[in-house]
């Protein structure tokens, strides 16, 4: 008996051996076809310049994106100087590196534009991959996002102007309290002031950033957690199916996951309940959710989501924008001393101030304008997908022709045009004038170059809310701040180097340090 059960057990383990072997050589074929595939004549996009490894597999990107940490963006613009205008990045998906084919690949409601959800796996798992950004389907996110366009249109963030002033000039005096106190970080500053202004917005009440003593931690010290993991989950299955299942699975996943995952699952629902606890309030999430006591488990799951991505959107984004526009002003002070004669030929002093007012100093829209160049809101590319129509290329010169395919994911980067030297000489310089016409109007036409807000109907929802804290928040700056100011930073801790969602300097995320004397 005892021979027999040994002969069994080497049976078995022959058996499992053998099968194991013949389990990853099947793996290792299967995906060694897909790649032989996927750069053979018979796939769609084989005619598309591009590295062949890239259109092979998607381990090219995933080395970039995931343990390179944000680089892949770097690597498209080179792909772009070797091989032109439109360029394979992957398997499935192209590029665009010129301006003048923003408005196809963005189009307007009119035209059919999903989302792709090879780039919407970066969200990872959770509330935030249900929500209204995180949809594929263009008919599906226009009826999420129709709910929602109503409460950041220009006429109801001109109501919400006051809260806005109000936040800013709070900010203002706790930056000029701390004079003689030494040096803080004006992007974490700027993070408390976005952070208040949307949660209040939002749910009905600040977070507390401002009112409280220092600076951190803000909502962007919890934030920064998303954007470490971002690529990861992006490239990471197993990550995204595991951080699904939270919070039991809680205890194994990594510190970053972690946080945000209850930020997602508790954080964001606890501002919800309170918010629907004050209807009379009148905030986004109370009028939403008419009726409480029928919200389901599965639609509070989604405006968690919801309640996240606006904290998300709308905190780091302009916070970041304000940062450059504070170095910038302290670093030259010629164009500070032509924005205060502006703002003063205007009439414009810290006790008259208004978004209205402010949008009609022209120098200061051009200031700002330079400031979401160098400084858009999100720094990694986005694509879209022409779901009916092929998209038809020409470049300026005639020379170049494609036909995209309908059906493939083609996307821009920021990064990349703000830096077209064609329509930005000198993109590493901070230069407004190029934003005014030769009789001091501002330039629209070159605005409409800039997809620092997205574009078409996929637009950032957020931008009249955004335009109308840079301008309030960088008046009071100019004028209040800037005079008693001291830099103590270079224009290495503002200059991107790679991204993470948002754009990222050698040392991590950008970081301006500055004193009050």
């Amino acid at each position: 008996m005892d021979s027999r059960s040994g002969l069994f057990n080497d049976f078995v383990s022959t058996f499992s051996f053998t099968s194991a072997v013949w389990l990853v050589t099947i793996w290792i074929t299967y995906r060694v076809s897909i790649a032989l595939y996927n750069i053979s004549p018979l796939h769609p996009l084989y005619r598309f310049p591009g590295p062949k490894i890239a259109g092979a597999t998607y381990l090219y990107e995933a080395y970039y994106d995931w343990w390179q940490l944000g680089r892949y963006g770097k690597v498209i613009a080179r792909m772009h100087k070797k091989y032109g205008p439109i360029v394979r990045i992957n398997p499935d998906e192209l590029h665009c590196s010129d301006p003048a084919f923003t408005d196809e690949i963005y189009a307007g409601p009119g035209r059919v534009r999903d989302k792709w959800q090879h780039q919407l796996n970066t969200g990872g798992a959770g509330p935030v991959a249900v929500t209204g950004f995180s949809t594929v389907s263009h008919e599906l996110h226009r009826a999420r996002k129709a709910p929602l366009a109503k409460f950041f249109s220009r006429q109801q963030m001109l109501k919400l102007e006051g809260e806005v002033h109000e936040f800013a000039q709070a900010m203002v005096n706790k930056m000029l309290a701390s004079a003689g106190k030494g040096a803080f970080d004006v992007k974490e500053a700027f993070n408390c002031f976005t952070a208040d202004v949307i949660s209040q917005y939002a749910f009905g009440e600040p977070m507390g950033f401002v009112a409280q003593e220092g600076w951190e931690p803000n909502f962007a010290t919890w934030v920064k957690s998303f954007f470490k993991s971002a690529y990861m989950m992006r490239h990471n299955t197993f990550a995204r199916t595991l951080a699904q299942v939270m919070p039991f699975m809680a205890d194994y996943l990594g510190e970053d996951v972690q946080t945000i995952m209850r930020m997602m699952n508790v954080t964001i629902p606890g501002y919800i309940r309170g918010a629907l606890k004050n209807p009379s309030n009148g905030r986004v999430f109370a009028d939403m959710i008419s009726d409480p006591e029928t919200l389901s488990e599965e639609e509070m799951y989604r405006f968690s989501g919801e309640g996240f991505t606006f904290l998300l959107a709308g905190t780091e984004t302009t916070a970041g924008t304000l940062t450059v526009f504070t170095y910038w002003l302290l670093d030259k002070p010629s164009i500070y001393k032509r924005l205060i004669s502006d703002l003063s030929t205007a009439g414009l002093n810290a006790q008259n101030l208004t978004w209205v007012k402010l949008e009609k100093c022209h120098y200061l829209w051009a200031i700002l304008q330079e400031c979401l160049r160098m400084m858009p809101g999100v720094s990694h590319r986005s694509a879209r997908v022409a779901r009916d129509e092929d998209l038809h290329y020409t470049s300026a010169d005639g020379k170049t022709e494609w036909v995209i395919p309908r059906g493939t994911p083609i996307g821009m980067t920021s990064m990349i045009n703000h830096w077209n030297v064609e329509l930005f000489p000198n993109p590493d310089k901070f230069i407004p004038e190029r934003w005014l016409l030769p009789d001091g109007q501002p330039n629209h036409q070159l605005e409409k170059k800039m997809i620092a807000f997205g574009k078409g109907s996929r637009s950032c929802v957020g931008e009249n809310l955004a335009y109308c804290e840079l301008y309030l928040m960088a008046a009071l700056m100019a004028l209040c701040v800037i005079p008693r100011a001291k830099l103590l930073a270079t224009v290495e801790d503002i200059s991107y180097d790679h991204d993470l969602i948002v754009a990222q300097t050698k040392k991590g995320s950008i970081s301006v340090q500055i004193a009050i004397e």
